[in-house]
């Protein structure tokens, strides 16, 4: 069976059939990565407590902290950027807590631009709140309501660089004028924009699948970072399953 991948998602009002209704949304790309790289997509709306995060994680497989808005600068201890746009506080509760119960509980997690920002918050880091006020340009944004591209290079040796190229840049899709500033308790940077912005995160724990990329892989057209989520997800489901047996049956 497809190891089971929670994908976190968007609360907000959205038009069905003629009418306006709240709706707990994800752009489908999301669920199509997950399930054509190997795994099985369940959604985890926003509006949990501390509570639900740990009991959902404890029977899910792997993570995916998906993109999205702002995270309130309150929660890493700053004041709001004028740019900073603030609007979803059962979002960042619920990512924080589910992010939390991951890292605390061993779930391999996928943190994918907003996401990977979420990680490293969890973990104590920061972040910068408007990326054109340090790098003087809008490479990052991409278009209004679209994505662009510019390069990433990931540092070899690393999880991630196991996954993609390494070495050189390479192209990405991408949205976002924030980024990791410092880098969270358990975390190291190890992929970097052109023009010094942090663009993928991971676990300095060898062997634990924690990372976070700044870009949407989700956009473009390498799975292989899912197909790494997935293949860690299926070796979490098969160590949680032989938890679950009988001692003399876990020892056979």
């Amino acid at each position: 069976m497809a190891p089971t991948i929670g994908i976190t998602t968007y609360h907000t009002n959205a038009d069905w059939r003629g009418w306006s209704e709240e709706g707990a949304l994800l752009p489908w790309t999301y669920v199509t990565a997950v399930r054509k790289n190997g795994g099985r997509a369940v959604l985890l709306p926003p509006g949990g407590d501390a509570t639900e995060a740990e009991e959902t994680v404890a029977v899910l497989d792997g993570v995916v902290i998906a993109g999205g808005g702002d995270i309130d600068p309150a929660i890493y201890g700053a004041a709001r950027h004028p740019q900073t746009d603030v609007n979803a506080p059962d979002r960042d509760a619920w990512e924080l807590a589910v992010a939390e119960a991951a890292i605390q509980k061993g779930v391999p997690l996928l943190g994918i631009c907003r996401g990977m920002q979420m990680l490293n918050v969890a973990c104590g880091g920061t972040l910068h709140q408007h990326v054109p006020d340090l790098v003087g340009h809008h490479a990052h944004s991409g278009t209004a309501h679209g994505f662009g591209l510019h390069k990433v290079r990931v540092t070899s040796g690393t999880t991630v660089q196991s996954i993609l190229p390494g070495g050189e840049y390479f192209d990405v899709p991408t949205h976002h004028h924030q980024a990791v500033d410092k880098v969270g308790d358990g975390l190291t940077a190890v992929g970097w924009a052109d023009d010094g912005i942090i663009e993928a995160v991971e676990s300095t724990t060898p062997g634990e699948f924690l990372v976070g990329v700044q870009w949407h892989p989700e956009q473009g057209d390498d799975p292989r970072l899912f197909l790494a989520l997935a293949a860690a997800a299926e070796m979490h489901y098969s160590e949680r399953a032989v938890a679950s047996l009988p001692p003399l049956l876990a020892d056979a």
